[in-house]
């Protein structure tokens, strides 16, 4: 081979590894803007929903809900008491309230988990306490807000709010009602002494832009229809 063919060939190989050296760079920023678009283009915002659990007495007044004493200054985390057998007593299951407290700001879908335990409590002879769980067939009989909440607990033990909501401003929660009253003009057919209620809650707050679908992974809403 002479040198000049050389040269040639020399040349030809520099101009081919030029070419291939910018499209790897064109290539490589045309990703990493797509990527970079990708992110500033998305909704980014900060969601968060709280559950207030409380009783209303009969003048009104709000009572705080309490825990459930296992032993003395010993609690059951997140599990309230509600008594199911005197109609005067404060925290009587007529005057369960339960609102959510929405401070996302950006549009959120919720749903709250709703854990239901009947108990016998009785003492034996040497004076000590035996609780014993009692079996029960559907849910207990709260007054649910079902025209703007589902209720789709036969399915996953959810109850859905069907519409995104979020917070008013910066300093003001979206207050939403999901027990706010009992049944008008009925009452609730109480227990025998012994007899009480323990309930505990589960909320989950999601983005309403692909947070079911990704997250609780729900293509569709429970209802139908679309998110």
């Amino acid at each position: 081979m002479n040198t000049a063919s050389l040269k040639r060939q020399v040349f030809l190989s520099f101009i081919l590894a030029i070419f291939s050296l910018c499209m790897f760079v064109f290539a490589t920023y045309a990703w990493f803007t797509g990527k970079y678009q990708t992110v500033f283009n998305a909704e980014m915002g900060f969601v968060q929903a709280d559950l207030d659990v409380y009783f209303m007495d009969e003048y009104d007044n709000r009572v705080e809900a309490t825990e459930v004493e296992i032993a003395e200054g010993v609690y059951k985390p997140g599990v309230y008491l509600i008594n199911v057998v005197s109609s005067s007593a404060d925290n009587h299951f007529e005057n369960l309230r339960i609102y959510v407290n929405v401070s996302s700001d950006v549009e959120t879908y919720i749903r709250v988990k709703i854990y239901e335990q009947l108990t016998l409590t009785y003492e034996n002879y040497d004076g000590s306490l035996t609780e014993l769980s009692v079996l029960t067939d559907g849910y207990m009989a709260f007054d649910y807000d079902f025209d703007n909440w589902y209720d789709n607990r036969i399915m996953d033990d959810y109850i859905y709010y069907k519409y995104p909501v979020e917070r008013v401003n910066s300093s003001t929660p979206l207050e939403i009602g999901l027990i706010t009253s009992y049944f008008t003009g009925e009452s609730f057919a109480n227990y025998s002494p012994g007899y009480s209620l323990q309930i505990g809650f589960s909320i989950e707050a999601v983005q309403a832009d692909g947070g079911p679908e990704n997250v609780w992974n729900l293509p569709t809403p429970p209802w139908g229809s679309t998110w």
